[in-house]
């Protein structure tokens, strides 16, 4: 008699971290830093500061929520229009040592590396441009991270689009979604930290939802819904 076969037991499934980087990660906006600091020491065209005139003007309708956050940061894109991408590259790591780096939290980063001797999975979600979180992709390892590629020519330079989607709102929910499928993340025992109510689709897609230094709306969101409300001070920094 032949016996019974064995059912194979399904792989365990991770749980991870989901960490935004601008206001969550760091005290600071690090599209607003790198255009301040490219005005100030490195303006890469003549055309750079009328194009950010468009970003300036954006502004306060993206914060009154008329502008949808994909626009705005589109908008902001397109300030990148003739550069090229290795300049930028090039600029992004003098500004992280300058002024990003000094601007995490070191709470979070502690929170981060207790995560990871949980044994989770430890990945960064931004919308900011891939060449802005680069440099601390290299100082502080994550097991993933997905940010907004920028589109260039063949010789490299900037078009002024994302290369792709915006990782941000919706999208950045799917983004997510995706990846747990790919890792085998259980996204119901898994978290997700940010400070902008934008990200509203990436807190409710996991079970552990933690909002940092909220703005107004996402953090009458959070009370009431019972999410954890982490208010941090600003780190010491001095330029």
């Amino acid at each position: 008699m032949t016996p019974p076969l064995k059912k194979k037991r399904a792989p365990a499934r991770h749980t991870a971290a989901f960490f935004d980087f601008d206001g969550t990660l760091i005290d600071a906006e690090s599209q607003r830093e790198e255009a301040l600091s490219l005005l100030k020491h490195h303006c890469p065209s003549l055309l750079y500061p009328f194009r950010l005139l468009t970003v300036l003007a954006a502004e306060p309708f993206y914060k009154r929520g008329r502008i949808a956050p994909d626009r705005y940061n589109r908008i902001y894109l397109s300030s990148y229009r003739g550069i090229p991408l290795r300049q930028l590259q090039h600029h992004a790591r003098t500004l992280y040592n300058e002024s990003i780096g000094p601007r995490l939290f070191p709470e979070m980063i502690t929170l981060m590396e207790a995560h990871r001797r949980r044994g989770h999975l430890i990945i960064i979600v931004s919308a900011t441009s891939t060449h802005l979180l680069a440099p601390f992709l290299e100082a502080h390892p994550p097991d993933g991270w997905m940010a907004t590629p920028i589109k260039t020519d063949a010789q490299g330079i900037c078009t002024g689009q994302p290369d792709g989607t915006v990782c941000i709102g919706h999208e950045k929910a799917r983004a997510i979604k995706r990846l747990a499928r790919a890792l085998n993340i259980s996204l119901e025992k898994s978290h997700a930290y940010s400070d902008h109510h934008a990200d509203m689709a990436f807190l409710e897609a996991v079970g552990h939802p933690s909002v940092i230094n909220p703005t107004p709306v996402l953090k009458k969101i959070a009370q009431r819904r019972g999410w954890k409300i982490k208010s941090l001070p600003p780190p010491l920094f001095t330029k």
